[in-house]
């Protein structure tokens, strides 16, 4: 029983969308995400307590994209095709550690877009097949995806770094620039990455935007209404301090 939690001949539990253990792996991600904020909002002058987490979260998002890629060759599922990082949650394993390590506002302001955006509707339809908890596929799934919210959280608290409406732009002009690369990519590999060549297997919003290639736009029209939506607690906070500044002088 216990190999069979890394093999592809499970027998456990089928992961079922929305059951009880899905959502309380989403609700552990969110307390996860928020007890970080807490720590680095108590200690804030725990130098050394900042720079520990720092290097441990972008430690752990690299080691979830290695064992993600070692599980993979070890089962026989390794191909060019399906196994390459070039997902945004699997890329941005790669990108949260240069983020961290680099301490880099040009890549958080394109974490912080696939972050809140991408990731969270990942968690929401997750593309894990019928392996529920606790097999390896579950447990790594959302790990792999928790610990970029997790890396954005830090810098958005432990640095202070936020975004600006400027920050859309470039993170819409460097997604396109993503997408345009895995195009290629799925050309020559015969992949699907971004699920830009066939709709994925799994139930997800790209159902509802019609045939291919017809819905690859709408999906990319979503996906800066998402960015924008994620945005809005940062321009909602930016108006009501200019509102009460105008007050005070007025």
């Amino acid at each position: 029983m216990q190999t069979n939690l890394f093999s592809l001949d499970y027998g456990g539990p089928p992961f079922v969308l929305f059951s009880p253990l899905h959502l309380g792996a989403v609700a552990l991600v969110i307390v996860c995400c928020v007890l970080l904020a807490l720590v680095l909002q108590h200690w804030r002058g725990n130098l050394q307590l900042r720079e520990g987490l720092r290097h441990g979260l972008a430690i752990f998002s690299l080691l979830n994209l290695v064992g993600w890629q070692l599980w993979q060759l070890s089962v026989g599922t390794w191909t060019p095709g399906y196994a390459l990082p070039l997902h945004i949650c699997t890329f941005s394993n790669l990108l949260c550690a240069i983020m961290l390590w680099g301490r880099s506002y040009r890549v958080f302001e394109v974490q912080y877009f696939w972050g809140f955006a991408g990731v969270i509707q990942a968690l929401l339809t997750p593309d894990i097949g019928r392996f529920g908890f606790p097999h390896f596929v579950f447990i790594i799934f959302f790990t792999s995806h928790g610990i970029i919210l997790a890396a954005v959280t830090f810098m958005l608290v432990a640095e202070r770094y936020r975004p600006h409406w400027r920050s859309i732009v470039r993170a819409t002009v460097a997604t396109l620039a993503f997408l345009a690369g895995v195009g290629i990519v799925n050309w020559l590999t015969g992949g699907n990455y971004m699920f830009v060549g066939y709709k994925p297997a799994f139930p997800s919003l790209i159902d509802l935007l019609g045939p291919w290639p017809w819905y690859i736009l709408p999906m990319i029209a979503i996906g800066v209404v998402a960015f924008v939506i994620v945005y809005l607690p940062f321009a909602i906070a930016d108006g009501w301090t200019r509102m009460r500044a105008y007050a005070s002088v007025s």
